[in-house]
């Protein structure tokens, strides 16, 4: 039987697997598998080969281990030798000589000797001040060894001090000097790329003439993913990670969505399966895989991503329209509906060849008193098929599974002036009910700086009050992702989707224990700020109290 060899290539990136490169560098070195590599030309990567072609300047790029630092060294090193390097040298520094000067590349500053280091970020200080000598650094560092080193060091102040302000500002790389931060990349925007290149049908032509393509889970997933409504759900994830501030790694994102489609098996697995395999297999399915279902545990602690998913798994939440739907679907008596559910609830592998739907009329027929635990054994992933796979048209909202009641809401703020300003009142009543732990009437875009002891210290009202956008960047692959809630100009609370989802709540009238684990630090320190900048009135007294008719505090004032 055939045997597809881009399936053996993306076994490189399952985790457990004896092919598993280590480093996302090395996904990109010439093996048996170059013909399926691919690069995706990122904007960081075109601004490094821009200044080293046009407008040669110093570079420190930093990120987490994953985010391609090392791979984007290489690139330059190529580029600019007109040849590929083989394995770095054990020292981990490389001079070029280029059209500038030279360029002098470390590839992993946390690799080397601290003396080596020291030298290295004290000749770079030395050229920002006076470069005669026409040299310039290219040098990978993880940002807190980094930040620490130089901070133990007084004869680096001067370039601590710089560094220090570009993490803090991109705005201030200027001609001589630039940080990039790999951690400000958005995630997701590489993700259809990613899917769109691994499933071009070059890849899977020879699965075409497979005597096992019907009952092969791999090849089942990759015509799945392969669909735009199902590409564009699994981008919907990757986009809500953006939103809760969890970056993804790019070597965290080719494993991901490696496994997503393979479940961690390759075609030997599938050749060789008996009944018992086979049934196994049929639990591979991608949006199992996605959410790392079906995984040993010691892959799941390996797989970052897997776990940041877990937080926003469509299968957790039980939604009584969609399960009603899933169990009755197809006795409804709606000719639509009942279309649609045998549609989804089909009878290919995943579903086990219509095993899932004999096994629901059995279960209906007997009033549920055979196989009582039937529905607990499939209900979840069916509501993972039904998130992915249900077609838009469907008159229920899948978004509903998600546990984020008001993510619609947080999307449609971005750029958006109108709505802004409809939900910059509910906001500023959430974060009166948060400060105070009390159900606090509602005012009309009145924020308090108060506490717990419920005394108003100072009042903020209307357009003191603003929701900005981030600002959009052209220097990294970046959308705007989270929003800032600024007061006065002065005090700033950044609210990504977990502030926002727990202050909606918090103004309808939810309990402050709810995503307070995720938001408790930020939103007391934007409090405290408040106060901070409070200016209370001498001789009056502004205070919450509670008010028996409506059961809410109110504002009252108390003269002294």
């Amino acid at each position: 039987m055939k045997k597809n060899n881009f399936v053996n290539y993306l076994d490189q990136f399952n985790i457990l697997s004896p092919n598993h490169s280590k480093i996302y560098d090395e996904y990109t070195v010439d093996n048996e598998f170059s013909k399926y590599s691919f690069t995706i030309d990122t904007k960081v990567q075109e601004q490094l080969l821009s200044f080293y072609h046009n407008n040669p300047r110093s570079v420190i790029l930093t990120g987490n281990a994953g985010d391609g630092k090392t791979r984007l060294c290489r690139v330059i090193h190529d580029d600019l030798r007109n040849e590929k390097l083989g394995d770095w040298p054990e020292k981990g520094i490389i001079d070029i000589d280029f059209q500038f000067g030279t360029l002098r590349i470390v590839k992993d500053l946390s690799e080397l000797r601290d003396d080596v280091i020291f030298q290295q970020l004290k000749e770079l200080q030395e050229t920002l001040s006076d470069n005669s000598r026409k040299l310039y650094f290219l040098i990978a560092a993880n940002e807190g060894k980094l930040t620490k080193f130089l901070s133990n060091y007084d004869e680096l102040k001067k370039l601590r001090e710089e560094v220090g302000l570009r993490f803090k500002d991109h705005r201030r790389n200027d001609e001589k000097f630039s940080v990039i931060n790999l951690l400000d990349i958005t995630s997701s925007v590489y993700v259809k790329a990613i899917l769109d290149h691994w499933n071009c049908e070059e890849n899977w032509e020879v699965c075409l003439e497979c005597g096992k393509k019907e009952s092969c889970i791999i090849y089942l997933n990759h015509i799945r993913t392969s669909r735009d409504e199902t590409k564009n759900r699994i981008l919907e994830q990757y986009r809500i990670l953006d939103y809760l501030d969890i970056h993804v790694t790019m070597r965290e994102l080719l494993i991901h969505l490696g496994f997503t489609l393979t479940g961690g098996l390759v075609c030997d697995n599938i050749h060789e399966a008996q009944y018992k395999e086979l049934s196994e297999q049929s639990n591979k399915v991608y949006y199992e895989n996605f959410y790392g279902y079906n995984v040993n545990s010691n892959a799941f602690a390996e797989m970052k991503a897997i776990k940041a998913f877990r937080i926003i798994d469509p299968g957790i939440s039980s939604q009584s329209e969609i399960d009603d739907f899933i169990i009755n679907g197809d006795i409804s008596g709606d000719e639509k509906c009942e279309q649609y559910h045998k549609n989804l609830f089909n009878k290919e592998l995943d579903m086990s060849y219509g095993y899932f739907s004999r096994k629901l009329k059995r279960y209906r027929d007997h009033n549920g008193v055979a196989d009582s635990d039937f529905i607990d054994q499939w209900v979840s992933k069916l509501r993972r098929k039904f998130y992915f796979e249900v077609p838009d048209e469907i008159e229920m909202d899948r978004m509903l599974l998600l546990p984020f009641q008001h993510l619609t809401q947080y999307e449609d703020l971005f750029s958006n002036d109108k709505m802004k300003s409809l939900i910059r009142t509910k906001l500023i009543n959430g974060l009166n009910r948060s400060f105070t732990n009390r159900l606090v009437k509602q005012t009309k875009n009145v924020l308090f700086a108060t506490s717990q002891d419920l005394m108003i210290y100072d009042e903020f009202k209307g357009k003191q009050v603003e929701i900005k956008d981030q600002s959009f960047r052209e220097d990294i692959d970046f959308k705007p992702s989270k929003f800032t809630l600024e007061v006065n100009q002065e005090v700033s609370l950044p609210m990504n989707l977990y502030i926002f989802e727990y202050l909606m709540r918090v103004n309808s009238g939810g309990t402050y224990n709810l995503l307070s684990e995720e938001t408790h630090i930020l939103i007391d320190t934007f409090k405290n700020e408040l106060l901070k900048i409070s200016e209370p009135e001498e001789y009056v007294l502004n205070v919450l109290r509670f008010d028996k008719d409506s059961g809410l505090y109110v504002e009252d004032q108390i003269n002294l």
